[in-house]
């Protein structure tokens, strides 16, 4: 049953996959609310697992002349977020690991309790870093709790507390700016990438 319930806040489908969907959009607020008070001016913004749109919708109410992009693994997801957003963000279907964006595309990526999730976390840092203009932000939030009960039941999960978040961004090249505790059990990172 946990690991049901693990696979589809990794990957939520069907009506389970929509009503967790949600339930997450509401529990990631306070991450989400951290998130946004890393970010600047933005001119065009990555969100790595968009969910329903929650954390764009939040992004375009405050930065109005950004171009919002956002991608997820999970179809459902992708059509929740469209319906909600509109034209307001391009979404697309689509893994972190491997994308199609131009080098230096972005200058803000952005990611909320996905981290854990990604199947080849050197591959995922690696692309974040090639869309990524030099010396902008990649901004990480996760909750440990969560990150820790996902990492016991799958091998493949990196990053899973503090210091794993922070070795496998330095081992990817990239440079952790500063790290801020938003709950009892979340922490937002800001790394800088830098071509080194």
């Amino acid at each position: 049953m946990k690991n049901m319930f693990i696979r589809q806040f990794g990957k939520p489908e069907g009506k389970t996959g929509v009503f967790l969907g949600k339930i997450m959009a509401v529990s990631n607020r306070k991450m989400h609310r951290a998130v946004m008070s890393y970010m600047k001016m933005p001119e065009r913004v990555l969100e790595i697992g968009t969910g329903t749109g929650s954390q764009l919708e939040m992004l375009c109410r405050k930065f109005t002349d950004a171009e919002l992009f956002g991608i997820d693994i999970s179809e459902d997801m992708v059509r929740a977020a469209k319906k909600s957003l509109g034209t307001k963000a391009n979404i697309s279907l689509g893994s972190i690991e491997q994308t199609d964006f131009d080098d230096g595309f972005f200058d803000t990526v952005i990611t909320t309790d996905t981290c854990y999730f990604w199947k080849d976390t050197a591959k995922a840092l690696n692309e974040i870093r090639r869309i990524l203009k030099t010396d902008e932000r990649l901004i990480i939030a996760y909750n440990s709790m969560y990150a820790g009960f996902v990492h016991r039941s799958d091998n493949n999960c990196k990053m899973y507390d503090d210091s794993s978040v922070i070795h496998c961004v330095e081992a990817a090249g990239m440079h952790l700016l500063r790290q801020k505790r938003c709950g009892l059990m979340q922490k937002v990172f800001e790394i800088m990438i830098g071509r080194g």
